[in-house]
């Protein structure tokens, strides 16, 4: 599986170091260098039990373009940053690629991002942004606020019934898929929590990785390997 990256950075040693990581990851590069602004910085402040708050300060992501977004290749994958569609500028980027990927009729994902900035933009927005996006990747808290249930399993269901396929981490209890009918729970595994920082992101890759290679499989699979990915990541500290 290759994959591409499409984004934005500053033109400062901090942007370089992070591109020539990401090349040397074997990771695709559609980036454009801004002059003059500062690539994103996100501060994690880690708490005893590994659980994080965020100090974020989004610098070149924010001068996202749809022009920045290749053309997708049919019968691909796009998986979209939620935060991208949370602020004005980089907003029309995503709706961009939304729409070119559905033309092009690849599948595609999207990880809602945060309650707050959710809570900011509207709901109801967000529900019209994202209705043809096929996998939702949310945690609990973001179920519930798109759902508007209280308890996570109907907010799955409901979720479900927008979307062809929902994801949701439970962070300590595991996962939870829900598609049509099917409803699937996977416990989390038994791990040290150092950091949580970027837990949510690993469970994504590791998901997607699976369910991408056959997307008819079994759900459980894709979710213990996306847990499987969250574990490694919540032993040690940083996001990495």
């Amino acid at each position: 599986m290759t994959v591409t990256l499409a984004g934005c950075v500053g033109d400062d040693p901090a942007g370089a170091v992070l591109l020539a990581e990401l090349a040397g990851a074997g990771v695709g590069l559609a980036v454009r260098t801004v002059t003059g602004a500062a690539s994103g910085t996100i501060v994690s402040l880690v708490e005893p039990g590994g659980r994080r708050s965020m100090l974020a300060d989004r610098g070149a992501n924010l001068d996202l373009r749809p022009g920045d977004v290749p053309a997708p290749l049919p019968g691909g994958h796009l998986h979209l940053s939620g935060y991208t569609l949370l602020d004005e500028r980089p907003r029309a980027a995503g709706l961009a690629a939304l729409a070119a990927a559905a033309a092009a009729g690849c599948t595609t994902s999207l990880d809602p991002a945060s309650t707050g900035p959710l809570t900011a933009y509207g709901v109801p927005r967000w529900l019209a942004d994202t209705a043809g996006v096929g996998l939702l990747l949310p945690n609990a808290d973001e179920a519930r606020l798109l759902s508007g249930c209280a308890d996570v399993t109907d907010a799955a269901r409901a979720l479900a019934a927008r979307h062809e396929a929902v994801a949701v981490t439970l962070g300590a209890e595991g996962a939870l898929w829900a598609s049509g009918t099917t409803l699937v729970h996977r416990p989390a595994r038994p791990a040290r929590v150092v950091d949580t920082t970027g837990a949510g992101d690993a469970f994504t890759a590791g998901l997607l990785a699976v369910w991408l290679a056959d997307p008819h499989g079994d759900p459980a699979a894709a979710l213990d390997a996306g847990l499987a990915r969250a574990t490694e990541v919540v032993g040690r500290p940083g996001a990495r």
